[in-house]
């Protein structure tokens, strides 16, 4: 199976992008400050000195996500063209998005809420960017299949 290296970088930059801006402080970077328990002072300061090393983690991080998403909506593409005789490469590319999202994302972030005594305002902040970056990475990828 071919995957379309353009398609995963778009969609990773893209991804990187969309979680960059949701966790600034203007849209929903200081909420989830508070639900994780963050006090800006000068902690703020010593946190900003790694940035650069974490951002970068969290780049390669999304680049490593939007490509097995591209495999999976590979997969995908072809499994529903070959029962169905047709398909629309960017509707299996949404909803491999959203299934992978409920299926993984969404539920796996709930553990800090039960576990950790976090807020449900802190899964909200994570699982909406999760969905909101699968979603955009999905209908990218799947519209260059």
């Amino acid at each position: 199976m071919d995957v379309n290296y353009i398609a995963i970088t778009v969609a990773a930059l893209a991804g990187f992008v969309i979680g960059f801006v949701w966790y600034l402080p203007g849209v929903f970077g200081k909420v989830w400050m508070k639900a994780v328990g963050i006090i800006p002072t000068a902690q703020e300061t010593q946190q900003k000195k790694g940035m650069g090393g974490k951002m970068f983690v969290s780049l390669v991080s999304v680049f490593l996500v939007s490509f097995v998403l591209a495999h999976v909506i590979q997969g995908m593409y072809i499994w529903k063209g070959s029962t169905t005789g047709t398909s629309d490469p960017l509707m299996i590319g949404v909803s491999t998005g959203l299934w992978i999202w409920l299926g993984f994302l969404a539920t796996s972030l709930i553990d800090p809420v039960l576990w950790q005594n976090k807020p449900w305002s802190l899964w909200r902040i994570n699982a909406g960017q999760w969905l909101v970056r699968l979603l955009v990475m999905g209908a990218i990828i799947g519209s260059m299949v």
